[in-house]
C-alpha cells in the first residue's frame, strides 16, 4: 500500500512538472510575441515620428517661404505709378492657401485626430503640396507682372528719347559668381526653384522701382488744357516770313491764364531771356528740362522745388511774340526735342490714346530762337 502511494505521488509530481513546463513555454511564447509587437510598435512609432518631423520641417520651410512671398508682395505694391490696362493687381495667396499657424494649425490637426495616422499624414502632405504649388504660381505671376511693369516703364523712357540701357542693369558692383550659357527658353509648366525665382523677382522689382522713379520725374503733363496752335519743327517765322525751326509747342492761352509745370523738379531760371521774354526753366530728371516762355508774371523763383501741376506763371506775350500764348519746350541735355513725345508718353502711361509722335529731333541749342 505504501509502495502504491509513492507511485501516485511521483506521478502527480511529474504531471505537475509537465504542466509547469508547458505554462513556462506558453509564457515564453507570449513574451516573445509581446516583444515582437513592442518592437514593431517601436519601429512604427519611429517611422511615424520621422514622417511627422518631415511634415513639420516642410511646414516650417513653407512658413519661411510665405514670409518671402509677403515681403515681395509688399515691395511690388509699393510701385504705385499708373500703368495702362494689362498690368493687373499684384497676385497674392488667399487665407486658405497660407501655412497653418497657431490656433489655426491646432484646429486643422484636431479635425484630423479621428483619422488613422497614415491617412492624416497623407492628407497633410497633399495640403502642403498644394500650398507649395500655389506659392510658386503666385511668384511666377508676380515675376510676369513685374517684368510687364518694367517693360512699360522702359517703353515710356525710350519713347521720350532717353537711353534705357542703364535702367536694365542692377545697381552696385556684381557680387555673385560669374555665370553664363546659351539661352534656352523654358518649357511651359517647367518647375522653378523657389530661391532663384524669388531672387529673379527681387531683381525685377528693383529695376522696376528705379525705372518708375525715372518715369515719375519726367515732365509728362501739359502746361495748359488749351489746344496747341503751333507744332515743334520747321515752320514759317511769324516775323521774317522765312522757314525757321520752332523749338517747342505753342498753346492757346488767354492773357493771365495759369501756366502749370508738366512734371516735378527744381526751378533753375526765372527771369527775362531775350526772345523768350519772361521765362521759367525747370530741371527734372536724367538731364531733362522744360521751359515756359512769354509769361506775363512769375509764380516761382529760382531754387523753388515744385510738383507736377503747380502754377509757375501767367500766360502773356513778352519777348518775341505776336500775342498771348504759352511757348513750351522740352530739352534733353540742353538740346530741344519735340514736347509731343513727352505728352504722348504721359497719355499712354495713364491709359489714354494719342496719335503716335514723330521721331525725336535733336537740335543744337545755339542755332535757334523761339518766336
Amino acid at each position: 500500500m505504501l509502495f502504491f502511494r509513492d507511485e501516485v505521488v511521483a506521478g502527480l509530481l511529474a504531471r505537475h512538472q509537465r504542466i509547469t513546463l508547458a505554462y513556462e513555454d506558453q509564457i515564453a511564447a507570449v513574451r516573445r510575441h509581446v516583444d515582437l509587437l513592442a518592437s514593431r510598435q517601436y519601429l512604427e512609432q519611429e517611422r511615424v515620428e520621422a514622417r511627422v518631423a518631415q511634415v513639420l520641417e516642410r511646414q516650417d520651410e513653407l512658413e519661411r517661404r510665405q514670409s518671402v512671398v509677403e515681403a515681395l508682395q509688399k515691395q511690388a505694391t509699393g510701385i504705385a505709378l499708373p500703368i495702362a490696362a494689362g498690368a493687373g493687381p499684384v497676385p497674392s495667396l488667399s487665407a486658405t492657401d497660407r501655412p497653418w499657424r497657431g490656433e489655426a494649425a491646432r484646429d486643422r490637426l484636431g479635425a484630423l485626430r479621428y483619422l488613422p495616422v497614415a491617412e492624416r499624414l497623407a492628407r497633410m502632405d497633399k495640403a502642403l503640396e498644394r500650398l507649395t504649388h500655389r506659392q510658386t504660381s503666385v511668384l511666377s505671376a508676380m515675376l510676369a507682372l513685374s517684368q510687364h511693369r518694367l517693360d512699360r516703364y522702359l517703353d515710356i523712357v525710350a519713347s521720350v528719347g532717353l537711353p534705357t540701357e542703364p535702367l536694365t542693369r542692377l545697381p552696385g558692383p556684381a557680387t555673385s559668381e560669374s555665370v553664363g550659357g546659351p539661352y534656352v527658353p523654358a518649357q511651359a509648366g517647367a518647375p522653378f526653384h523657389f530661391g532663384s525665382l524669388a531672387d529673379s523677382i527681387k531683381d525685377s522689382l528693383t529695376l522696376s522701382a528705379r525705372a518708375a522713379q525715372v518715369v515719375a520725374g519726367l515732365p509728362l503733363g501739359r502746361p495748359a488744357e488749351e489746344d496747341e496752335t503751333s507744332p515743334f519743327g520747321i515752320r514759317m517765322d511769324p516775323f521774317l516770313r522765312a522757314p525757321a525751326l520752332h523749338t517747342g509747342l505753342d498753346f492757346r492761352a488767354a492773357y493771365g491764364a495759369p501756366v502749370r509745370a508738366t512734371g516735378a523738379g527744381n526751378v533753375i531760371f526765372a527771369g527775362y531771356s531775350g526772345g523768350y521774354g519772361n521765362m521759367v526753366e525747370i530741371e527734372h530728371i536724367s538731364g531733362v528740362t522744360t521751359r515756359y516762355a512769354h509769361l506775363s508774371a512769375f509764380a516761382v523763383t529760382e531754387g523753388d522745388t515744385i510738383a507736377a501741376g503747380d502754377v509757375v506763371g501767367r500766360a502773356g506775350s513778352t519777348g518775341r511774340s505776336t500775342g498771348s500764348h504759352i511757348h513750351y519746350e522740352t530739352r534733353i541735355d540742353g538740346n530741344p526735342v519735340d514736347p509731343q513725345r513727352f505728352i504722348a508718353a504721359g497719355a499712354r502711361l495713364h491709359g489714354m490714346r494719342w496719335p503716335a509722335p514723330a521721331p525725336v529731333q535733336s537740335i543744337s541749342s545755339t542755332s535757334t530762337s523761339p518766336p
